[in-house]
């Protein structure tokens, strides 16, 4: 199995649909909701209720959310390292690259393979905070992401070897291998095809009420679970024409144009359950 798709594999291990509860939340500006009330949106997505309350309980189950309880109600928000992704996400948006220092950050690991379950969380966890696949046993990354794989590390068996370190390497052979460990050709034709898409979008109006939360969740959703695969590098490590800015900029034109009617819905929905 080639880098670029291993990479692509552990990121699509994610279930899109947990994508459309982040926008859900995204779209309420709010940290958490009401169950019931996220219930009701994807309602307004498609979604039977049935089918809407196992998505909650199994991203509940696979640690991507978090409840707390308020009187009968249960107000769940974004956890993990999902929710450390989705975070970050819009940290980085249309944020400046880092600097290039000269040397990657290097996890290096060895674990048994009775224990595969953990080395695939462990590599999981690791490409949801921007560490790409240099080789089997070897993630890089070009900022320090401890904090966010604490947790994982924390729970490493015995027997596992897991060692950060850092790995000097020129500029020039720092973006030839980049290309391969974020598979960066192919992040770039899926983050142009984004922007094509939503440029022809652009003509069309936002609508109003459910439709507009629908067409929303429709444009952005697939565009916010795809930028996950696109790592924050610094400039001198991506190929020429990288696609990222131009579908920033198409995807900002969409959550302006059909963010504040969308918004009125959601609040709408809070309104009728109660919530101020």
């Amino acid at each position: 199995m080639s880098r670029g798709v291993e990479l692509g594999a552990l990121v699509a291990r994610r279930n899109p649909t947990s994508g459309v509860v982040a926008s859900l939340l995204r779209v309420a500006g709010r940290d958490e909701l009401p169950a019931a009330v996220l219930v009701g949106l994807l309602g307004d997505l498609g979604m039977r209720e049935p089918a809407a309350r196992r998505l909650l309980a199994r991203m509940r189950e696979d640690g991507q959310l978090a409840g707390r309880r308020d009187g009968r109600a249960v107000h769940l928000r974004l956890d993990g390292p999902f929710g450390a992704a989705v975070r970050r996400l819009g940290d980085d948006l249309g944020a400046r690259p880092p600097e290039w220092t000269g040397s990657f950050r290097a996890l290096l690991h060895a674990v048994p393979e009775q224990e595969r379950a953990y080395r695939d969380r462990l590599r999981r966890t690791a490409v949801l905070a921007g560490y790409g696949v240099l080789q089997p046993g070897v993630l890089i990354a070009v900022a320090d992401r401890g904090a966010e794989l604490a947790e994982v590390l924390a729970d490493a068996p015995p027997g596992a070897r897991v060692t950060v370190a850092g790995l000097a390497v020129d500029t020039a052979e720092a973006a030839r291998v980049a290309v391969g460990a974020w598979d960066l050709d192919g992040v770039a034709a899926v983050l142009a095809g984004h922007a094509d898409r939503l440029a022809a979008a652009a003509a069309s109006p936002p609508g109003g009420g459910a439709g507009c939360l629908r067409r929303l969740v429709e444009l952005t959703n697939p565009v916010f679970v795809d930028l996950v695969r696109a790592p924050a590098l610094p400039t001198v490590l991506l190929p020429p024409d990288w696609p990222a800015a131009r579908l920033v900029d198409e995807l900002r034109g969409v959550l302006d144009r059909c963010v504040p009617p969308a918004h009125a819905h959601v609040r709408a929905r809070l309104e009728a359950a109660g919530v101020g």
